[in-house]
């Protein structure tokens, strides 16, 4: 006897579309979410850009009424109208979309659940005739058998048997043939059941095939519904930002800067003052007059780092001075040099200044305790674009040497060194 279940071509069909409905249920699932996280990028987008155009316009509040600051008040406009378009598309995803997703996919999970039980109860009776068919078949094999071999029994005996045993075994033999018989016609009655069960399930299964692949239908509609109007809102979107950037650029376009340039040298006439960087030196423990240590050691300690400061401060007006020299030389005697080496002269100087700023740097920050690894990284951070490149590029410095700052100093320092001449060795000796 065939399989029931797999010879069913309906219940083929059913698994697979089950299997579709699956896979569009999953797309859906996480279409939802992603419009769900994208309304809410939209929505905090929104606000985060409101709050930036409330700042500028409030910054911009306390300026002078001319065409540059009244254009970027109309920056701060712009970006609000842009927040209001963000928040509109974020509601719109949210209301729209995601609203409307949800309640599809509820409804189709409470239409799919019945059926899937339907199909699955009448799918049990199938399995459930199908074992009894086999339980009965297997019995009604061994009735027959038996049958069959009391039959041939009394054939071949019943010649030499005395008529009483004779009627015995016939008695035994048409006992056997109604037994068979009972059951022959119960194996039918279960076989023509099981054949009314099974087209009640394939008619189940056909059902309710239909019943999803119109499901699927309003799913793939919806979904071609919703790009119709996701399309709709970015192009409605696309177009209130291209509206605010022409607002922008007319805006730009008023701006005279002449104007206001002079507008603001006749309000301002007294020049800004040039203002001078304080060393903030750092606050050492021997400072605090209520530290365990006492007056004679605090005063002592505090005078080795003054002292230390003081030769530093010493040595760097010393290297100033010198190098001036060595510049005044060179642009008093222009035969002995020349552009190249003012140039790098100049470098010198920045280095050696550089020097001793970073030396200073690692005092007052406590970082002269530090390890020279920390040294040269705070060092690396410190130099400009044009000295990290040089640092990179020109220099051969193995890699203990980049983890000792003095060692990057000195290689710095023997890179910007100009050509010794006559003028420099004159120079040297008047130090």
């Amino acid at each position: 006897m065939k399989d029931p279940m797999g010879t069913c071509s309906y219940n083929s069909l059913y698994q697979n579309v089950k299997r579709y409905s699956k896979n569009g249920e999953y797309f859906f699932k996480e279409l939802m979410a992603v419009f769900q996280q994208r309304a809410e990028l939209e929505l905090n987008y929104a606000k985060g850009i409101q709050k930036l155009a409330g700042k500028l316009i409030r910054a911009s509040k306390g300026m002078s009424n001319n065409s540059t600051y009244s254009a970027w008040c109309h920056v701060s406009d712009e970006m609000y109208s842009t927040a209001d378009t963000h928040r509109t598309l974020g509601n719109a995803f949210q209301q729209e979309a995601v609203l409307e997703l949800r309640q599809v996919l509820d409804e189709h999970n409470k239409r799919k659940r019945p059926l899937d039980n339907h199909v699955e109860k009448t799918g049990k009776l199938v399995m459930a005739n199908w074992n009894e068919q086999l339980k009965m078949k297997k019995k009604l094999l061994g009735v027959t058998r038996e049958h069959e071999a009391l039959f041939n029994f009394v054939e071949n005996n019943k010649h030499i048997c005395t008529e009483k045993e004779k009627q015995k075994m016939l008695n035994r033999l048409s006992k056997s043939a109604e037994i068979q018989t009972k059951l022959d016609e119960e194996y039918f009655n279960r076989n023509m059941e099981g054949h009314q069960i099974r087209l009640k399930w394939e008619n189940t299964l056909k059902n309710c095939n239909q019943i999803i692949q119109e499901m699927e239908k309003q799913r793939l509609e919806l979904l071609s519904n919703t790009l119709d109007r996701y399309n709709l809102h970015m192009s409605s979107f696309g177009q209130t930002l291209v509206h605010g950037q022409r607002g922008l650029e007319q805006a730009m376009q008023r701006v005279d800067l002449q104007k206001d340039i002079q507008s603001l040298i006749k309000e301002t006439s007294a020049t800004a003052q040039e203002n001078k960087a304080d060393f903030l030196m750092a606050d050492y423990f021997e400072e605090d007059s209520k530290s365990l240590m006492g007056k004679d050691r605090r005063r002592d300690a505090i005078k080795v780092k003054l002292q230390r400061l003081e030769e530093s401060v010493m040595k760097t007006e010393k290297d100033c001075e010198g190098l001036q020299k060595l510049m005044k030389s060179y642009a008093d005697n222009p035969s002995f040099s020349n552009q190249k080496n003012l140039e790098e002269t100049d470098q010198l100087l920045d280095e050696e200044v550089f020097r001793v700023k970073f030396k200073d740097f690692l005092l007052a920050t406590g970082l002269q305790e530090k390890s020279k690894e920390v040294k040269a990284a705070s060092l690396r951070w410190l130099m400009g674009n044009e000295w990290c490149h040089i640092y990179m590029h020109s220099l051969t410095l193995t890699e203990e040497h980049k983890k000792d700052a003095d060692a990057v100093l000195n290689a710095l320092g023997g890179y910007f060194m100009p050509v010794k001449n006559v003028i420099y060795h004159h120079v040297s000796t008047e130090w």
